[in-house]
């Protein structure tokens, strides 16, 4: 009980400090919406953006369906509001951005079970957000990213054909590994994630599961590194940071999917660091999201 009361407790701080950094900064040209999403006996808060005036507008626009970041176990839609406003506005895409159950409250796959019925409900509602039901795309940081990863390699069998490009930014593909150099060549004190952080994380998103035995490595709806056949993919655009933790599984998880014949491409932005996306009004953060605007345009 005590680590969940501090859990949120730095929740709270996090919201807050993200709040004062983008205090001012915040795009206020598109139009945001509360909403509830799923089918399930409870609700999924979600949030809708859309392009300043077209809310009732009648040609349908590109959807993409957004995870969130934060461990599986902090942040939700409030911290990464300012990333989902500036991405609504840089891409005139309707952004669908999902408030899934975090852990340790909620084990393992619960957040991943809200992110595939946030995307079952997208599919028979699209229209109904004015969206374009044959250009959905979906997009998550860190373990948004894993999210979205994992939904997108469940979505060839839940809904196949339907989803249009995965945009995965430093996601996390694979669990603790000592696989990965850039654990040790950045996962000291000094970055944002640090290797002690992961463990950590993962220790709490997998605490209490009944889907993963102890001494496992690898689940389908964990791990999109280990997942046995990458192919029949969305095209992919990878953005990763330089100075990261995450670095070289989010690199080899791209490359699996190159040699599976996805259609990938990889943004690799020099000296940034974990959460260099969304935590503050950077330019790096402007450039990702110019590069995710690009990416999207050409599709």
């Amino acid at each position: 009980m005590f680590e969940i009361l501090k859990i949120r407790m730095l929740r709270l701080l996090i919201r807050i400090a993200v709040k004062m950094k983008w205090r001012g900064k915040v795009d206020a040209t598109v139009d945001v919406e509360s909403i509830n999403v799923g089918s399930g006996a409870a609700p999924i808060p979600a949030r809708t953006y859309k392009p300043k005036g077209r809310s009732g507008a009648s040609a349908p626009l590109p959807v993409i369906l957004f995870f969130h970041g934060g461990g599986w176990v902090g942040f939700d839609v409030n911290t990464h509001d300012p990333l989902c406003r500036d991405l609504c506005r840089q891409t005139g895409h309707i952004i669908l951005s999902v408030d899934y159950r975090l852990a340790p409250e909620n084990p393992f796959p619960a957040g991943v079970n809200d992110c595939l019925e946030a995307l079952d409900w997208l599919i028979d509602n699209v229209e109904k957000l004015g969206g374009n039901p044959n250009q959905i795309l979906i997009c998550g940081d860190s373990a948004g990213g894993n999210l979205a990863a994992v939904v997108a390699l469940q979505a060839r069998t839940r809904h196949p054909g339907k989803l249009k490009g995965q945009i995965l930014i430093y996601p996390v593909t694979d669990h603790v590994s000592t696989e990965w150099p850039s654990y040790v060549s950045h996962g000291g004190k000094e970055y944002p994630l640090t290797r002690v952080g992961i463990e950590d994380i993962w220790r709490l998103y997998l605490k209490g599961s009944k889907e993963w035995q102890q001494g496992q490595t690898s689940h389908d709806l964990a791990t999109p590194y280990r997942v046995k056949d990458v192919s029949g993919l969305p095209k992919a655009l990878f953005i990763i940071a330089e100075e990261d933790l995450l670095r070289d599984e989010g690199l080899a998880y791209a490359d699996r999917l190159k040699q599976a014949g996805v259609d990938v491409e990889i943004k690799t932005f020099p000296n940034q660091k974990h959460g260099f996306v969304g935590t503050e009004p950077s330019p790096a953060h402007y450039q990702a999201v110019s590069e995710i605007a690009q990416w999207v345009s050409r599709k």
